[in-house]
């Protein structure tokens, strides 16, 4: 536990403008919290730890310094740590310092940080700075008559050795790729030189923006919406290869050598072909916003029921075509018809299409639940489900019994020839010879429904009346 000396430092500490590392603190600690709260300045917060109450700790930049100045509970995490920097100070937070540097060789840093060497007389050998014995290398002569010609020999490190050319580590470096020339004289001129690779490069006369690549050992076009050649291979923009997959503007990509509209909501023929939005083919089937689809070559209303005209046509949720059919309220209950918000559920005392109608309620019914349909085989009557169809083998009011078992089907058909009566099928034609109930007896041998004297037809074709002992004569 820490002495109380040592929190009172760290309360100070916690509540000014610094950071403070207490991973220890004991629950009883005078800065210990639960929620910030509980921390007396303003601005501080109450950094958590497992199985711990947490400490009271005032945000602030986090650097690289051994405490949590963010107060995130983590020591010295950087969210982008910094190059490191030539200055005897760890600016990477890596816990090494001017670690990148070659205090060896390094002509800017030769010996230690900030020790530079004069370029042009001098280079860096084994910390220290010797006077160069080879000044021209581009001569193609070992002038000095040691180590080598030219770049070969280390005097001529970081010298030139012609127009766009530098020797570097040993052999002539390309420093200019968009001039035609092979600069080092290897490999190739500009891109075909590997020293080019990745570099960009002004490509074509009189530009002055970088907006062209070279990757491996090709140019590349990188700006693919400006009209320009800027690769100088032949092809414009999204009609080069290097565009493939690439921004060609606001609102569009190069795809297959063409442009393609991506943004089908903002009002702009993006690709500056076929239409715009909605009307280019591109757009089909993409979001032109929130609650809108690109449909048939249109804006179409996908959302019914935030009150927002999304597609931008027509109106308004149901006051759209578009939600003929669709849901009209985001808790359910409710679907466009016709222009109009219908109540479909009429039993849940909720204001579902928001007319002022709450269900059946006496003296203030909604129009739709009084007498409307409530689904396939369904509707409402007087505000309650009732059952239409009595054939599909569906308990479409959701009442429990099925069919001529519903009282609501009572004298309604269950079919060709069949009624319903009583809660059962009846065969309701006794000449068609034919099952028209269900129960395998057909005509005059279904002796409930077909007594004796129904008219029935002979199995000559003529008629006759059914006899007590269910036949036909």
């Amino acid at each position: 536990m820490k002495s109380f000396s040592s929190l009172v430092c760290c309360l100070v500490l916690a509540l000014s403008a610094a950071g403070c590392w207490v991973p220890e603190l004991s629950d009883d600690a005078v800065f210990s919290c639960d929620a910030p709260e509980d921390c007396a300045a303003e601005g501080a917060v109450c950094v958590s730890r497992a199985n711990q109450r947490g400490f009271c700790c005032m945000p602030t930049a986090e650097v690289c310094n051994g405490k949590d100045d963010n107060c995130d509970g983590q020591l010295d995490n950087l969210a982008n740590p910094p190059a490191e920097l030539c200055n005897g100070l760890d600016d990477d937070c890596d816990g090494k310092a001017d670690e990148d540097f070659n205090f060896q060789s390094d002509i800017a840093h030769c010996g230690g940080c900030g020790k530079a060497c004069d370029v042009e007389t001098q280079r860096c050998s084994a910390g220290s700075c010797v006077a160069r014995g080879e000044l021209v290398c581009d001569d193609g002569i070992d002038n000095d008559g040691t180590e080598g010609t030219d770049c070969v020999d280390p005097d001529c490190d970081k010298l030139s050795c012609g127009t766009g050319c530098l020797c570097d580590n040993g052999k002539a470096n390309e420093l200019v790729c968009d001039d035609g020339l092979d600069n080092d004289r290897n490999e190739g001129a500009d891109c075909a030189d590997s020293d080019c690779d990745n570099q960009l490069r002004t490509c074509a006369a009189g530009e002055t923006e970088k907006n062209c690549i070279c990757t491996g050992r090709q140019l590349d076009e990188v700006a693919c919406g400006d009209g320009a050649d800027n690769d100088k291979d032949g092809d414009t923009d999204c009609t080069d290869l290097g565009c493939s997959n690439k921004s060609c503007g606001t609102g569009c990509v190069c795809e297959s050598f063409i442009k393609k509209e991506i943004a089908c909501g903002d009002g702009l023929n993006n690709d500056g072909r076929e239409g715009t939005d909605c009307a280019d083919p591109d757009c089909a089937n993409q979001s032109c916003g929130t609650g809108c689809l690109c449909q048939g070559g249109k804006a179409v209303e996908i959302v019914c029921s935030d009150g927002v005209n999304n597609d931008g046509t027509e109106g308004t949720d149901c006051a759209d075509s578009d939600c003929n059919g669709k849901e009209c309220s985001s808790s359910g209950g409710c679907t466009c018809s016709g222009g109009n918000k219908l109540e479909t559920t009429c039993n849940d005392n909720v204001d579902n299409n928001g007319n002022g109608g709450i269900d059946c309620v006496s003296g203030n019914s909604d129009a739709n639940c009084v007498s409307g349909t409530c689904g396939t085989g369904c509707a409402f009557v007087n505000c309650v489900k009732t059952e239409t169809t009595c054939t599909d083998v569906t308990d479409n009011d959701g009442d429990g019994p099925i069919d001529c078992a519903d009282s609501d089907c009572n004298n309604k058909s269950c079919g060709t020839n069949c009624i319903c009566s009583g809660g059962v099928k009846k065969e309701n034609s006794c000449t068609d010879r034919a099952d028209n109930d269900g129960d395998t007896l057909i005509d005059c041998a279904d002796k409930v429904d077909c007594p004796a004297n129904s008219t029935c037809t002979r199995s000559n074709g003529n008629a006759g009346k059914c006899q007590s002992n269910g036949t036909c004569a």
